[in-house]
């Protein structure tokens, strides 16, 4: 059963489970037009902003009326508000919706405990029943009621009888440790559950203190490898086991080719309209590059190389050193080009029929994989399997390509707030690609890459102006798909801009590869005829 899907028709009338980030994650997004924080964008929001005209920015303030964070309460400040009345800070960027995602479901919303049609105890925590269930509700343990305990108590994580189950009851009258028979639930989501009843149990919004829970792996857990695709379907990609010992985290690349059944690497391009990646929890990425001839004639290949971190010593890993990424990693576009990539575990993309992305067989691809394992007290294992299915030549009536671009151009000082812009031109696409010159590109998919001091991430059609995609949460940044498809000729482009603030450090903040650095990334794809493409997809 896949955790996500990610679909593409032609149509785009629908997508399932969509969540996707090239890289990232972290905590505390906000909704920035809700002044007074209250969840939802309204008149006393307009309020504050119109009480607060003229006025410099407080940053460090609870209420800040400057909401584009540009450093002065202005008109442009009530322009946001106004487009936003309305608006509430998504369930999806909330702390509560990663404890069900990520402790709930997993562990316990099943058919023989908290789910119909058991609901033991008379508890049900599927997904959109749990919060009521569990918020101020006495527990059918007559001990636990009759200690005046509730299931869980706002602000009391010692009187909340679902913290006590996780954790253990001292007393047998409370019954058995939770979840029953299912194995232990890793103590950094049991502290993530005590940090979110101590903030109030709030339903929407983040709380400060819980870090990503889809990085921690339950003690007991284990990984079931997929069955590859059928015979002359696809191909299966292997990054192998390698050891993250505790309280590290580590990005290992691993170089690898297509083969087919024989070993034997494939010769020529092949197109794929679906990828499924899989991978036990406590990854935070795993990407796919393709390296470029460029690439391979500067050995990348032979630089970084770390022994004994592989599971079978024979696999050979290079380890990206963030002080000095550059002999692992070369230069992006130009060493190495961007396929795909997830940060979450059994993942499905799926092209629409007629839509093929153009694989180079004949060539070294590079899996790329980021493990964490700050929170634990074993040895972690890492592993990725991806499944490549591919659709003939012959039916592939358009080529989908991918849209990534950086703006490096990121220099915020201590305790100020800047805005990074930049604009990509469909006219230099064409041109680097190879397209026929009066393609028009359709455009599908767009989405968006900060690190933790990212405040606010637009993208805008260069001809209309119009907003395409905005994120306030850096760590999920939302997916736009457009129906009707976005249609952009040689003379438009898109112009995207990130906020970044460094209100924490005493340092410049600057482009990096690292968690402390910042980065203004735009991702997507567009698809384009094939007898429109370039030769060389790059």
């Amino acid at each position: 059963m896949f955790k996500q899907l990610i679909y593409f028709p032609l149509t785009l009338l629908m997508v399932i489970g969509v969540s996707f980030s090239a890289l990232g994650h972290g905590d505390n997004p906000t909704l920035l037009e809700d002044v007074n924080n209250d969840g939802i964008v309204n008149i006393q929001d307009l309020v504050l902003v119109a009480g607060a005209f003229g006025q410099p920015g407080d940053r460090t303030a609870e209420q800040n009326p400057d909401v584009n964070r540009d450093g002065i309460v202005n008109v442009l400040d009530l322009v946001r508000v106004s487009n936003s009345l309305g608006q509430t800070i998504p369930d999806e960027n909330s702390a509560y919706h990663d404890i069900q995602e990520y402790v709930f479901d997993k562990s316990c919303a099943n058919s023989v405990c908290h789910a119909a049609p058991a609901n033991s105890a008379g508890l049900s925590l599927e997904y959109g029943l749990s919060y009521d269930d569990l918020v101020g509700v006495v527990p059918q343990n007559p001990a636990a009621a009759a200690a005046g305990m509730k299931l869980v108590d706002p602000n009391n994580p010692d009187n909340s009888f679902l913290l006590t189950k996780l954790i253990g009851p001292e007393s047998p009258d409370q019954g058995s440790r939770m979840p029953f028979g299912g194995g232990m639930i890793h103590t950094g989501k049991i502290d993530a559950i005590r940090t979110w009843i101590e903030a109030g149990a709030p339903e929407t919004g983040r709380v400060a203190g819980i870090g990503d829970l889809g990085v921690l792996r339950d003690p007991g857990e284990t990984f079931e490898p997929p069955a590859p695709p059928p015979p002359g379907e696809g191909y299966q990609l292997h990054l192998p086991p390698f050891k993250i010992e505790p309280g590290t985290e580590r990005e290992v690349y691993y170089a690898t080719q297509i083969k087919d059944a024989n070993g034997n690497s494939v010769e020529g391009d092949i197109f794929i309209n679906r990828v499924e990646i899989f991978y036990p929890a406590g990854s935070h990425h795993f990407i796919i590059y393709r390296m470029t001839e460029e690439g391979l004639a500067k050995g990348i290949l032979t630089n970084g190389i770390i022994p004994d971190i592989a599971v079978n010593p024979e696999d050979t890993f290079r380890e990206l050193d963030t002080n000095n990424p550059d002999p692992v990693f070369g230069f992006f576009g130009v060493d190495r080009l961007f396929v795909i990539g997830t940060q979450t575990d059994d993942t499905l993309f799926e092209f629409p029929e007629g839509v093929g992305l153009r694989m180079p067989g004949d060539t070294v691809y590079d899996l790329n994989s980021h493990y964490i394992n700050l929170l634990g007290d074993e040895t972690l294992t890492g592993e990725t399997y991806v499944n490549i299915y591919t659709i003939p030549e012959e039916e592939v009536k358009y080529e989908a390509v991918e849209i990534f671009v950086s703006n490096r151009a990121i220099n915020v000082p201590p305790g100020t707030t800047r805005v990074a812009k930049l604009t990509w031109y469909v006219e230099d696409e064409l041109e680097r690609r190879g397209h026929d010159p009066s393609t028009e590109l359709n455009v599908f998919l767009l989405t968006s890459h900060m690190h933790r001091h990212g405040e606010l991430f637009e993208i805008f059609q260069k001809s209309s102006g119009a907003l395409l995609h905005r994120s306030i949460a850096y760590d999920d940044a939302p997916i736009n798909l457009f129906d009707p498809v976005l249609r952009l000729d040689s003379d438009d482009g898109l112009t995207f801009q990130c906020t970044h603030n460094n209100y924490d450090t005493n340092e410049p903040l600057i482009f990096g590869l690292t968690s402390e650095d910042e980065m203004c990334i735009i991702f997507g794809y567009y698809f384009i005829p094939t007898e429109s493409a370039g030769s060389i997809i790059r």
